[in-house]
């Protein structure tokens, strides 16, 4: 693990910006628009990212589908994820195990960086 991110929303004007401001960090960033597209690209990819930045509500394989699918599988169960999301209360599930932190959208651009600045050594 290292500086990358993936980034996992089907919003493209929150990638883009995330994408740019990441990059302009010094991250490497990696996109998906859905966690089916971002599984398959850790499953193909040789290095794992340092942090997941995860949407719950995304068309195909939602968060939530998405994590079940990364808790499944051995090879990706320890990555860290920080859920993205605009509303934090509907989308329930803040206890789970697998999630580092709940930021609610819009986000927080200082405590995301500083999030991701923890976890992308």
């Amino acid at each position: 693990m290292g500086r990358e991110v993936l980034v996992v929303d089907d919003d493209a004007a929150i990638r883009d910006v995330l994408s740019e401001l990441l990059s302009d960090e010094g991250y490497q960033v990696a996109t998906a628009h859905d966690g089916s597209e971002a599984l398959g690209r850790l499953r193909q990819s040789g290095r794992p990212p340092g942090l997941i930045l995860l949407d719950l509500m995304m068309p195909v394989m939602d968060g939530w589908q998405f994590l079940d699918q990364l808790a499944a599988d051995p090879a990706l169960q320890a990555l860290p994820v920080v859920v993205l999301s605009a509303n934090l209360a509907a989308d329930g599930g803040k206890g789970r195990d697998d999630v580092l932190l709940y930021l609610r959208k819009p986000i927080d651009l200082e405590r995301l960086l500083e999030t991701v600045d923890r976890w992308c050594v």
